[in-house]
């Protein structure tokens, strides 16, 4: 199936509750952000997204956002997304950590409560969505294939100081560099769009990572982007 995005006004397909968000700057070094689209019950378009630092929300999607449908979102998985969601929202009053470390252990407990709260625990916007379709039966990619690059190391260094972290968490954080590869917010999307039940490689993901990016420039009528 091709790779497809859908700019913001266009609504999502009536059998469709949920997909995934994606804006930002186009180019290999561009700074990008995904998060979940849902729509409610009145066909208002919601993004649910961690956007920094204790910044967990819920705000209408606007035109800076282009969409992707996840080909293999069954509408039972969906909706059991959408409510977990809305409880994490509920029970955190949005304060979930950024951290650009994420590893195997659960971060959420079966209530959907936050149960990994250390000071290098956390996620980025890209994290915090493989996070929450891996609680769903989603897993979507295997962490040990992806590459830790010098120019991701670079951004975590610019990143960091930039979050508003508490001084333990910055610390714990700065020590992790190089620790941790990123994972981008268009490879959560390539990844959610060719996931057919197994682990992804890196190697697998990749490829479908162009694609968004060659996707959100099509959407902007830019030409190839590198």
């Amino acid at each position: 199936m091709r790779l497809e995005l859908y700019n913001f006004d266009v609504q999502l397909p009536d059998d469709v509750y949920l997909a995934l968000a994606i804006t930002g700057e186009l180019g290999a070094g561009g700074q990008r952000h995904t998060g979940f689209v849902v729509r409610d019950f009145t066909d208002r378009s919601l993004l649910f997204h961690l956007g920094r630092n204790n910044y967990y929300r819920r705000e209408d999607l606007d035109q800076r956002y282009s969409f992707l449908l996840i080909p293999s979102l069954e509408p039972e998985t969906a909706n059991s997304i959408i409510a977990l969601l809305v409880k994490i929202l509920q029970d955190t009053e949005g304060k979930i950590p950024y951290s650009i470390a994420w590893d195997q252990d659960e971060y959420f407990d079966g209530n959907g409560q936050l149960v990994k709260t250390d000071p290098i625990d956390g996620f980025t916007c890209a994290t915090f969505v493989l996070e929450i379709l891996k609680r769903q039966g989603m897993d979507l990619i295997d962490k040990a294939t992806w590459p830790v690059k010098e120019d991701d190391m670079a951004w975590q260094k610019w990143i960091l100081p930039q979050l508003g972290l508490s001084t333990e968490s910055l610390m714990a954080q700065l020590e992790a560099i190089g620790k941790y590869p990123r994972v981008r917010p268009e490879e959560a999307l390539g990844a959610a769009h060719i996931y057919i039940g197994d682990l992804l490689n890196y190697s697998n993901v990749k490829p479908a990572s162009l694609e968004v990016v060659a996707e959100m420039a099509r959407l902007r009528g830019v030409g190839q982007v590198v």
